[in-house]
């Protein structure tokens, strides 16, 4: 009985090498170690065994890291795979980023529109809804995003799509209710600090402004993040020098 054992355990760990690589990579990923986690993903792809979502994982995070070329080239090679239909919506869905990296944002949108019209997810609302906001539709983006906040009321980038679009539509009210109950959520990242800062200076309330732009630049940045530190960094300055400020 022993042996038998030992021996489903041996096949188990050659069965699921790349997944138990695939799992060691992620921890050294949750802990920072950028060279150690992209090395641990290419040894579970040389030894084979990785199930669709490790594969999907290692893409995304590379492409989150900035190898746009090396996760464009996986996203490529998982697409040619024999796919259940929810993982091809569910690979859509991450690979639509790279062509909205690249500046395709039709062909992003075009993608992750006919995601959630079959396999709704609340990160595939965030981006789309983000980029309806970027592409300058803001109607769309407006009835998108209160659809979004009915699937999702909770969730920290669907709630600070809504902020936003409401303060580019100019409903400021409206704009300041959202961004209050996001900034009780304690978000990480930069957008929803930046765009409270974009509020409070347009109404007036540079002082806060200063502070929200501030907690903004000292927020996670990654290659997907939707605005840039040195933009970030200008628009301080900018508010920093306005003359009721001096």
């Amino acid at each position: 009985m022993v042996k038998i054992l030992l021996i489903l355990v041996v096949v188990l760990l050659i069965w699921k090498r790349g997944d138990l690589c695939s799992a060691i990579a992620k921890l050294l990923y949750a802990r920072g170690k950028t060279v150690s986690w992209k090395k641990w993903y290419d040894i579970a792809a040389k030894l084979g065994g990785m199930s669709f979502n490790n594969k999907l994982t290692n893409a995304y995070l590379l492409l989150k890291d900035g190898d746009i070329d090396k996760a464009n080239k996986l996203f490529a090679l998982l697409s040619m795979e024999r796919l259940t239909a929810p993982q091809k919506f569910q690979l859509k869905g991450a690979y639509a980023l790279v062509f909205w990296k690249r500046g395709e944002v039709d062909a992003a949108i075009e993608m992750l529109e006919e995601v959630v019209q079959n396999t709704p997810t609340t990160s595939v609302y965030g981006s789309l809804g983000y980029m309806y906001i970027y592409n300058g539709n803001l109607s769309k983006a407006l009835e998108f995003n209160l659809e979004a906040y009915e699937y999702n009321d909770t969730n920290a980038i669907i709630i600070d799509n809504l902020a936003y679009t409401y303060y580019k539509c100019g409903e400021f009210e409206k704009s300041k209710e959202f961004y209050e109950k996001l900034l009780e959520m304690n978000p990480t990242f930069p957008e929803a600090y930046y765009g409270y800062a974009c509020l409070l200076a347009e109404t007036g309330n540079a002082e806060k402004g200063i502070e929200m732009a501030q907690k903004a630049l000292n927020s996670e940045f990654s290659f997907l993040t939707m605005i840039n530190k040195q933009e970030i960094s200008e628009f301080l300055a900018d508010l920093q020098n306005t003359p009721s400020n001096e």
